[in-house]
């Protein structure tokens, strides 16, 4: 196959690229902490962000220090026995919580390249589109089942401190209250990651199929 493209093709990734690269200025995901409200994070906090985040859930459920973040409400208890003992492991996806700023600026470098590649290079272009896209694409999966994993860990870790749901009234308030800490966690991918890999999956298709050319030629 002809390593040359159109020159429509050419534009349109590029312009695909383009939008892909701009949203790293937009917010890509969001974090809602009890108490302290919605944090929408942009390209340049996200690393940051997704640090104090981890650091908040270890405190919470006992595997390390927050340091300097922000005090969240600590889960109740009623110092009954359950408390007692090692916790228990940390998610995957919360112990390598630092993949996802390194997926959402891989998928970044991938829209500058598929841009330049639009340029200089198809092949380029190609590599580059793919890379991103599936960059993209497993930042969005590893955002979600940190989110499940989070929400998990805590009420594991309610249930350790009331002694696994036995101990009457105090007991039972204790676990109202814990669930309604719970329920305020929230981690979600926002509008910008979509259009980030929803781009950039668009150009991998219009590189590797090359549809205005083939039209073209036919």
């Amino acid at each position: 196959m002809s390593a040359r493209w159109t020159g429509s093709e050419r534009v349109l990734t590029a312009t695909l690229a383009a939008i892909a690269a701009l949203t790293f200025f937009l917010p890509l995901f969001s974090i809602h902490l009890p108490m302290l409200g919605d944090e929408e994070v942009t390209g340049y906090d996200t690393a940051a962000k997704i640090r104090q985040l981890t650091e908040q859930v270890r405190s919470l459920t006992g595997h390390g220090q927050s340091g300097s973040s922000p005090r969240l409400p600590r889960l109740p208890s009623t110092g009954a026995g359950g408390a007692s003992g090692e916790p228990s492991t940390l998610p995957a996806s919360i112990r390598f919580s630092w993949l996802i700023p390194v997926l959402i600026i891989a998928a970044f470098a991938g829209a500058v390249l598929t841009l330049l590649g639009s340029l200089v290079s198809l092949t380029l272009a190609r590599i580059a589109s793919a890379a991103g896209a599936v960059s993209g694409l497993l930042a969005l999966l590893h955002l979600w089942l940190m989110d499940s994993d989070i929400h998990q860990a805590l009420q594991e870790s309610i249930q350790k401190g009331i002694g696994g749901g036995k101990g009457g009234f105090l007991a039972g308030l204790a676990q109202a209250v814990g669930n309604a800490v719970v329920g305020a966690f929230s981690l979600r991918p926002g509008a910008a990651l979509f259009v980030l890999t929803g781009a950039l999956g668009v150009a991998v298709l219009l590189a590797y199929t090359r549809p205005l050319s083939r039209t073209g030629s036919a």
